[in-house]
Formats: structure tokens, C-alpha cells, sequence
């Protein structure tokens, strides 16, 4: 019957990626409505709409970058309506996504297999629409549930039993769905001596990054049904310890005042799920520049993470090497990419580079004040448009100094680093291949 209702509108076919961003304005436009309500604030005078609006994208963006304190300025209410957009934006993308292979298979047997495997990958497409969407919800509220009990058995030390219970349940859905939304001031701060509450947030985080193929093909590698890992995951997997790892060591060499834990830490958090554990814009610049790295990567395909992705930065090292070491060399894990996929990487890589150069030079333009009041505002600036096209969260403290044209800007950003990049896959899966009528002598020009 749902089958029947959705194929009736043809834009779920023929433009899915169109579906995709109307689904995601709608979501946005109705949780800023809300946020503007006077029960939405503590002081029952409502939300600006602008703010409101940026509240609201970065809630179904799953970034975390906010205008207003969280925990202060909202009411219960407001915070609950931020709560449900995290986890509509968390797993709304790979609900859509199932959705969209589902109807995929009858209207387009041809793209089905292309679209399977840059979606969900090899094994997953064994699962009926049905059995893929109950995997999807059933594997996002048992990780967040156990995630929501663990820290519930550290807070109710803290706080009172129904804080407690409100805290862990909001902390866990904002981790798992990489939002980084917190409802204490200084994000996770105060626990930065807590080994039990920041390695719970980062396994709820890195489990939210690694995307739901990656997930499924570990439970059938745990009950025994594969034996061994496909080349995605290996990819995903291996990617996102060095990355990890990686990063952890560069962050603290910028500030060897650092613990361990809060390097490891910032290292998982910054790639895209916002919560900080130290004061961002205390950490020098070295530090940051990692981290503006690790925001740019983001998670891996098909999960709540952001940025271009654990897949496509390996994918263009595999590239990188290539062109350093000759083509005919072995690649990782002895195989090589498609042509499709390197045109994949490249136009994933050129749209994200571009967005976040125009967005940051039209902040360098409507954000004078900033620039002048903070004696790093260059280098802040960058850090919070690639925080906010990577959908991380992390901000040097200057968003709610931005003026209303650069609100804007950064609410575009959010939207487009959550839907870009699969939209942009989808649009490549279902462009029609024209052939060519004229052709046209190639020429050399001089480089270098």
C-alpha cells in the first residue's frame, strides 16, 4: 500500500535527490516554526526566526553549531522538538535512502545495482525494503539505548534520577546521530576526567560514522553468516582508526598539555559529531588546522556523519598514489577503482572544495566585526564553515557574533553538507549518458 502511494509521484523516481531536499527543507522549515514559540524558550518570548532557523538546521543537519545556549534558553519543550529533528536528520537519510533503492529496483533494474552498492553495499541488498528499514531502526534505538543506560549509571551520581534519565537519553541520541547538541553549556567539559562518559560518547559516535553497510556486515561477520569483510568495509574500517589515531597524535602535539583521552577524544568528536571536551578556541592554531582536516573528511557512507567521507578521501590517496607511482600499480587491497567511482571522488571532492572556499570568502566579507574584535578571526572564520559543511558542530565561539547574512551562509552550508553529497551521488546514478555528436582535438597546456 506504501509502495503503491509513494511510486504514484514520480519525483520519488525519476528525481529522488529532489525528494531528498524537499524532504529535508520541509523537516527544517516546521522545526523552526516550532522553535519560535513562545513554550519553546525559558522565557517564553519565542526565538528570532533567523535564529530559529539556524537552530533548527543544525538540529536535522545533525551539526551542532548553535546561536543560543541549549540548555539554558530553551524550555523542555523546545529541547525535545531539537531531540526529535536530531534523530528525524539522523535517520531520516538512511531511511530515505532504503526507500529509494526499494522503489529504485522496479523503476530502474538497470541503476539498481550501481545504486545498492554506492548506498548500502554488496550484502545488504539480500534484505527485503521492509527487513532493511526494521535493521536500520532497530540497530539505531539498541545502540543508543545501551548508550543512553551506560551514561545513566554515570549521571545519576551526578544529577538527580529524572535529569539523569533526560540527560543520558538527549547525550546518546545527539551522539549516536553525530549532532553534537548538549544540554550543558560548556558541552562535555566538565567531564573531561570521566573515562566511562567520554568513551561511551565516542563509541556511540564512531558507531553513528561508520554507516549502516558497514554495521550490517559486522553482525553477519559476529553470527557467523560472512566470513570475511567486503573491500567497503575494510576501507571504512581502516580509514577511520588511522584517522582516529592520526589525529589524536597531531592534536596533542599542538597542545601537549592535552590528556590522552581528550586527544582521542577531540580526534573522533571533530570528524563530525560537534561535543568538545576542551575549550576549542583556546587550542592554537596547529591543532585547529587538524582538526579543519578531520571536519573536512567527516564519517563514512550511508550514517549520520557529514564532510566528503572516510570512502572518498581514501579513495583519492588511492588516486593520489596512482598518479605519483604509475596506474599499473597494485592498488589497496588489490583491487582497483572504476572509472565511475574516480569521477565520483572527483566531483565530490571539487563541489566541497568550492562551497567551503565561496562561503568562507563571502564571511570574509559580511564579517568585519568579527574579524576586528577577535585577534584570530581569518583563521575562526574557516573553522566554522568547514565545521558546518562537514556537519560537526565545533565552533572557536564565534556563531552567535555572526550577522544575519552570515547565518545564512552557514545555514546553507549545514544543508548542503548533509544533503550534497548524496544527492549529488544520486543525481550521477540516474544522469542520463548522452552520446557524443562532435568531438574536438585535444590540446596540452603547460602546467607548472
Amino acid at each position: 500500500m506504501i509502495k503503491e502511494f509513494l511510486l504514484r509521484y514520480k519525483l520519488w523516481v525519476t528525481k529522488p535527490e529532489s525528494a531528498l531536499i524537499i524532504s529535508f527543507a520541509t523537516v527544517i522549515f516546521i522545526g523552526g516554526i516550532l522553535l519560535t514559540l513562545p513554550i519553546s524558550t525559558s522565557s517564553g518570548n519565542g526565538l528570532d526566526f533567523i535564529d530559529a532557523l539556524f537552530t533548527s538546521t543544525s538540529a536535522t543537519c545533525v551539526t551542532g553549531l548553535i546561536v543560543v545556549d541549549t540548555g539554558t534558553f530553551f524550555s523542555t519543550f523546545g529541547q525535545i522538538v531539537i531531540l526529535i529533528l536530531i534523530q528525524l536528520g539522523g535517520l531520516g537519510i538512511m531511511t530515505f535512502t532504503a526507500i529509494f533503492v526499494w522503489l529504485s529496483k522496479k523503476a530502474y533494474s538497470v541503476q539498481t545495482h550501481y545504486t545498492i552498492q554506492d548506498t548500502f553495499g554488496g550484502d545488504i541488498e539480500r534484505l527485503s525494503i521492509e527487513d532493511l528499514l526494521k535493521f536500520i531502526v532497530t540497530t539505531t534505538f539498541t545502540i543508543e539505548g545501551i548508550g543512553a543506560f551506560i551514561l545513566f549509571l554515570k549521571l545519576k551520581s551526578v544529577y538527580p534520577i529524572g535529569k539523569a534519565v533526560y540527560s543520558a537519553i538527549f547525550h546518546s541520541i545527539s551522539a549516536f546521530c553525530n549532532a553534537g547538541f548538549s544540554i550543558y553549556s560548556d558541552s562535555l567539559v566538565q567531564f573531561n576526567q570521566s573515562w566511562i562518559t567520554l568513551s561511551t560518547v565516542m563509541f556511540l559516535i564512531i558507531f553513528g560514522g561508520l554507516g549502516y553497510p558497514v554495521l550490517f556486515e559486522l553482525k553477519e561477520i559476529i553470527s557467523g553468516k560472512e566470513k570475511k569483510p567486503s573491500f567497503h568495509t575494510k576501507l571504512v574500517l581502516t580509514t577511520t582508526i588511522s584517522l582516529i589515531i592520526g589525529g589524536a597524535v597531531f592534536i596533542w602535539l599542538g597542545d601537549t598539555s592535552l590528556s590522552l583521552l581528550d586527544s582521542l577524544f577531540q580526534s573522533v568528536t571533530t570528524r563530525t559529531a560537534g561535543f568538545n571536551s576542551v575549550d576549542i578556541g583556546k587550542l592554537p592554531s596547529s591543532s585547529l588546522f587538524i582538526m579543519i582536516m578531520l571536519m573536512f573528511i567527516g564519517g563514512s557512507p550511508g550514517s549520520c556523519a557529514g564532510g566528503i567521507k572516510t570512502t572518498t578521501f581514501a579513495g583519492y590517496l588511492i588516486l593520489a598514489k596512482d598518479w605519483f607511482f604509475g596506474r599499473y600499480r597494485k592498488r589497496l587491497f588489490e583491487r582497483r577503482l572504476t572509472q565511475e567511482t574516480k569521477d565520483k571522488i572527483k566531483s565530490v571532492i571539487t563541489l566541497a572544495v568550492f562551497t567551503v572556499l565561496g562561503s568562507f570568502t563571502v564571511l570574509l566579507y559580511t564579517e568585519q566585526s568579527i574579524l576586528a574584535n577577535y585577534p584570530e578571526g581569518f583563521r575562526n572564520l574557516l573553522f566554522e564553515v568547514v565545521s558546518a559543511f562537514g556537519t560537526v558542530g565545533l565552533s572557536t565561539g564565534i556563531t552567535a557574533s555572526l550577522s544575519k547574512i552570515g547565518k545564512i551562509v552557514i545555514i546553507i552550508d549545514m544543508f548542503f553538507g548533509r544533503v550534497g553529497p548524496l544527492a549529488i551521488v544520486t543525481s550521477l546514478l540516474f544522469a542520463k549518458r548522452k552520446k557524443k555528436k562532435i568531438d574536438y582535438p585535444e590540446q596540452k597546456i603547460m602546467i607548472g
